[in-house]
């Protein structure tokens, strides 16, 4: 037994049914590239996870964080955050192309290591594991491959990706930010912000660039070395904030910061030295900043941010390599969180233990679920 199953449990499931009827980023300095919320989502084949906080977000010991998982096959939402451990600093999943889940839980004044949970029965039942470091706070700082194999970054200045082959216990170290940072000159990596696998099982990771004109991705290999494969950059510098594996390869979201000039761009390829395809560029309006990603839309390829300033929220979305960027009508107020399946955008409003899920239709934004969600106040005190 892990040493995290005696901590107290902070969730418990619940089902979301959807009701049938109506109802500016900062300039980046090379010491501080963009941010990369931790508010996300990802679709895959098998199905959808989102992420957010609950409870009362003004005090730490109140806050936790929540995993809604959704079948491919299903319209609700379900409420599966892995019982047994405090959520409070937040919480990264990864799905493998079968559906499995793997989520890891970020340290907070509570919680000094990073537990792991897995699940292969859609979060009905979990496995556990730990790191043997703190997981970086980054959405996509896990990624499972096809064969079951886990790829964890680990740490904040002196970073380090660890797989394992399926103990959740049992890391190796398979590469360092010092060694990237060398294998990347042209980038000038700050810190790493992603890790991933390509379809043939290469491993991938997403990195900031301190120098303008690229994104920074590196592919490595069987003998450990890395190659610098990221699309060029027709300007600024750029922060790999999602980089996933997709039916069709791997997809990407960059923040990028040109001057005072704050944009995302999306991308995709195979993962391997084969050109990227880049989409058009999204402005991000000045006192804008980016609050919440999500993946997988459409066929697979699609990709959606949540833009805030204050309580207002926009939605844009792009399908695939090549397209343009589309917004949507503005979205509720106080949107913490976006998910696309298909076609479908929902967005997610948190107050306190009260959680409204808002799709968008012909008509707008139409309320679509709605559910008290049972947080456990002072569990962490």
């Amino acid at each position: 037994m892990t040493r995290w199953a005696a901590l107290p449990a902070v969730a418990v499931a619940a089902v979301i049914v959807l009701a049938t009827t109506a109802g500016t980023v900062g300039v980046v300095r090379a010491a501080r590239p963009p941010a990369a919320p931790i508010s996300a989502s990802t679709t895959t084949p098998t199905g959808s996870s989102v992420l957010f906080a609950m409870g009362h977000l003004d005090q730490p010991e109140n806050t936790f964080w929540e995993l809604f998982l959704r079948p491919a096959a299903s319209s609700s939402w379900v409420l599966q955050t892995p019982p047994g451990v405090a959520s409070n600093g937040g919480l990264v999943s990864a799905a493998s192309p079968s559906g499995q889940w793997t989520v890891g839980f970020l340290i907070s004044a509570f919680l000094k290591f990073s537990p792991l949970a897995q699940s292969a029965d859609g979060g009905t039942s979990w496995s556990t594991g730990e790191l043997p470091s703190p997981l970086t706070s980054a959405p996509d700082a896990l990624a499972v491959g096809s064969t079951g194999d886990v790829l964890a970054l680990v740490g904040t200045g002196s970073q380090r990706v660890l797989q394992t082959t399926g103990d959740l216990s049992a890391w190796n170290t398979v590469t360092t930010r010092r060694t990237l940072k060398a294998a990347a000159s042209s980038c000038g990596v700050q810190k790493v912000t992603a890790v991933a696998y390509n379809p043939a099982g290469g491993r991938l990771v997403g990195v900031s660039c301190a120098h303008r004109g690229q994104i920074g991705i590196l592919v490595g290999t069987a003998t450990s070395t890395w190659h610098d494969i990221g699309p060029s950059l027709g300007s600024g510098s750029s922060a790999v904030t999602r980089l996933v594996q997709t039916p069709d390869g791997v997809a990407g979201l960059a923040q990028v910061q040109s001057g005072t000039r704050a944009s995302v761009v999306g991308f995709w390829g195979n993962g391997s030295t084969a050109p990227w395809a880049a989409s058009a560029t999204l402005s991000v309006p000045a006192g804008w900043s980016v609050e919440a990603t999500a993946t997988g839309g459409g066929t697979g390829d699609g990709l959606a941010v949540l833009l805030g300033s204050g309580d207002s929220r926009r939605v844009a979305v792009v399908t695939g390599p090549g397209a343009s960027w589309v917004t949507l009508p503005p979205a509720p107020r106080g949107a913490s969180a976006v998910s696309v399946i298909g076609t479908e955008v929902d967005t997610f409003v948190v107050a306190s233990s009260k959680l409204a899920v808002w799709r968008d239709g012909a008509a707008g934004w139409v309320r679509a679920a709605s559910i008290t969600v049972p947080v456990p106040y002072g569990s962490s005190s």
